[in-house]
């Protein structure tokens, strides 16, 4: 069968505008497919743009979605169901919102394994098995919206395909080569989608499996794509020390936990594997707000993380997450300020998104918090819930005043005349984002509406 697999683009402009990160469960169904010998060809729209033409007499059609690409998803499904195309869309934010999604999609893969139910999907519609037979598949029957069991998570992850980047058009502007050696994460932080998507439950693969990737692919960059990399310090170790004797020693960078600087042995092995910058969930540097996301860490466990990056040579990408209902504009102002007096190289200010299928928000849901109902908002850049302590519209000025003061053009002059280039483009890139984001007409209109409600007048 001619099988075509699509990543929409994320709406408007964020933070990761400007990399190429895809996600890996295309790459992975794409294997599980052209291991069965159809023909596949994955199409991520921030790589490169879709081929009506080549859409047009495939034999099938998947969609990946997250909350904010969900509209995109659902407008190419229309477009294609309207000349009889199959569709299939799937991912975090239709597992959660399995109806909404049948009003635009012929079936909801939900959950994990995407792999092998698109497999079976082939089946059924080539007439070999029943759809209802398929766990974890959401269709229409006779005017029903059916919901199979649910499809158990995978075990054991080496039992997954390799993600086959070849398959996407445009693979070949990667600069950075996605690798993933694990999934879940053993807390629960009340913001977050990923232990609701897949379990707290920490599951790896093999070292091995995970050696022969790296020496298929020879990636010149990784970004490691594991929620809490160094969950698993012995076995990180072991991965690193593997990295290091099989002479794959790239630069690498993934996200964790500030705890990763309690062990100076794991540290000098992430420096000697390559490692030049981590990407650290910070959230806060309000502990009252901390403990309200139930982080498990203190403001203090921050500022050693940072510190002991430092010594160690690797570059810190910190990440918070504004608009806790402990937060308040100053609260918010202290982080920024935070931020640059600790030194952290690159800064990720995302306001709070209650997801579906976090804990937030059916929380917020459920005390009518929430003001806008646009997916294509969910992106951590809009404000779209009331926040305790402030307006919506304090909410988001403020996040844009705090990109504005970190990526300064005081700061990018420092590093033009210190020669520090890796800090100068990412500082352009944030100068940048800030220009283009206050520029884009959907983002005026949002301020717009904004100031109309919680600032009339102004």
């Amino acid at each position: 069968m001619k099988i075509r697999l699509i990543e929409p683009a994320p709406p408007g402009l964020n933070m990761y505008s400007y990399a190429l990160y895809p996600r890996l469960g295309l790459p992975i169904i794409g294997a599980a497919l052209d291991s069965r010998g159809h023909d596949v060809r994955i199409y991520n729209e921030q790589m490169a743009p879709l081929d009506r033409d080549d859409l047009d007499d495939a034999d099938l059609v998947g969609l990946s979605t997250i909350t904010s690409t969900a509209v995109a998803a659902y407008g190419i499904a229309d477009e294609l169901r309207q000349r009889s195309i199959p569709v299939v869309v799937g991912g975090s934010h239709v597992t959660f919102m399995a109806e909404e999604a049948l009003q635009h999609a012929d079936f909801v893969a939900r959950g994990e394994g995407g792999d092998t139910l698109m497999v079976e999907l082939i089946e059924a519609l080539r007439g070999e098995r029943e759809l209802e037979s398929i766990r974890g598949l959401s269709f229409v029957r006779d005017g029903r919206a059916v919901h199979t069991e649910t499809r158990e998570r995978t075990p054991h992850l080496d039992d997954l395909p390799v993600p086959d980047l070849s398959l996407i058009v445009g693979h070949e502007r990667l600069t950075s080569t996605p690798i993933m050696t694990s999934w879940g994460c053993p807390f629960a932080c009340t913001f977050c989608s990923v232990t609701a998507m897949f379990g707290r439950k920490y599951r790896t693969r093999s070292i091995e499996a995970v050696i022969a990737e790296m020496k298929d692919k020879r990636p010149r960059r990784i970004f490691f794509y594991d929620d809490n990399f160094a969950a698993d310090p012995k076995r990180l170790k072991a991965l690193l020390r593997a990295m290091i004797a099989e002479d794959l020693v790239v630069p690498w960078t993934a996200q964790t936990r500030t705890d990763v600087v309690r062990d100076p042995e794991l540290l000098e092995l992430m420096r000697q594997s390559g490692c030049d910058r981590l990407c650290l969930g910070l959230e806060s540097v309000n502990q009252e707000t901390l403990d309200t996301y139930k982080k498990s860490q203190s403001v203090a466990d921050v500022v050693r993380a940072i510190d002991t990056l430092h010594e160690y040579r690797i570059k810190s990408h910190g990440m918070f997450v504004l608009g806790a209902d402990t937060d308040t504009v100053d609260t918010l102002r202290e982080t920024v300020q935070f931020a640059l007096e600790h030194r952290i190289d690159t800064l990720m200010l995302n306001i709070l998104t209650p997801g579906p299928g976090t804990r937030q928000y059916a929380d917020m849901e459920a005390e009518g918090r929430l003001f806008d109902k646009r997916w294509q908002l969910y992106d951590g850049q809009h404000v779209v819930f009331t926040p305790r302590n402030m307006t919506p519209l304090q909410l988001q000025r403020e996040t844009l005043r705090g990109y504005a003061r970190f990526y300064s053009l005081r700061r990018w002059f420092c590093y033009l005349f210190t020669f520090r280039r890796a800090e100068l483009r990412l500082t352009t890139l944030g100068l940048f984002y800030m220009r283009k984001w206050r520029h884009e007409k959907e983002n005026r209109s949002f301020m717009k509406s904004l100031r109309r409600r919680w600032c009339p007048g102004t």
